[in-house]
């Protein structure tokens, strides 16, 4: 039997960033991890995620960021896919101006990932069976972020996360998951803990199974 392909698209969360230190969390630590070894040999998990990436903004400190941009790529050499797990937004709150933006680019992406065989000129079908993509909610940023960093209203805006993301799933027809509910972050930033990336692995690996069953 063929194993089902799972492209993880996301930002430093998805890559394992460890909080405070710019380090990566071991292979079997990070989420992306937890759930291939919980899926078992049925799956190839395939992780993409890049510290910075916005949902469709150019970050002025480094190129590269665009997470709309991105997927056209990554979608392309990773082909055939069976399903693509997304959490991207956290970092589109340095780039908007209040949380009422931040459903722009989290639409946008998700639409990207889900019309990607209309949308993305391709020679073979992206999706093997047809789209699906599951859309999860990135866990707010630490409760102090405001004050470590000098900004304000960026706590308040994360919390808006699920709704802003069930809503687009519901819009789009995709799967959903609250990351908030899983996804601990650290003291210091936006990054998730070793316990934060334990739980929201185990609530993914949950949430596929019940996708293929």
């Amino acid at each position: 039997m063929e194993k089902k392909r799972i492209l993880c698209y996301g930002d430093s969360n998805t890559w394992g960033y460890v909080p405070g230190l710019a380090t990566r969390y071991p292979d079997d630590v990070r989420w992306t991890g937890v759930l291939r070894n919980l899926l078992g040999d049925a799956y190839t998990v395939l992780e993409d995620g890049i510290n910075g990436r916005t949902t469709v903004y150019e970050q002025e400190w480094a190129v590269g960021r665009n997470g709309r941009e991105g997927l056209n790529y990554t979608l392309q050499a990773q082909k055939p896919i069976d399903l693509i797990v997304m959490m991207l937004g956290t970092n589109d709150l340095s780039m908007v101006s209040d949380a009422s933006k931040l459903p722009l680019g989290i639409r946008e992406v998700a639409r990207v990932a889900k019309y990607a065989d209309q949308i993305i000129n391709v020679s073979a079908p992206i999706y093997r069976n047809g789209p699906k993509v599951l859309l999860i909610a990135p866990p707010p940023i630490n409760v102090n972020y405001d004050e470590q960093n000098g900004t304000v209203g960026k706590y308040e805006a994360s919390l808006k996360f699920p709704e802003i993301c069930k809503a687009v799933a519901d819009e789009l027809g995709l799967y959903f998951l609250d990351g908030s509910r899983y996804a601990e972050v650290g003291l210091i930033d936006c990054h998730m803990t070793e316990k934060g990336h334990r739980q929201l692995g185990e609530a993914v690996a949950e949430k596929v199974k019940e996708i293929f069953a």
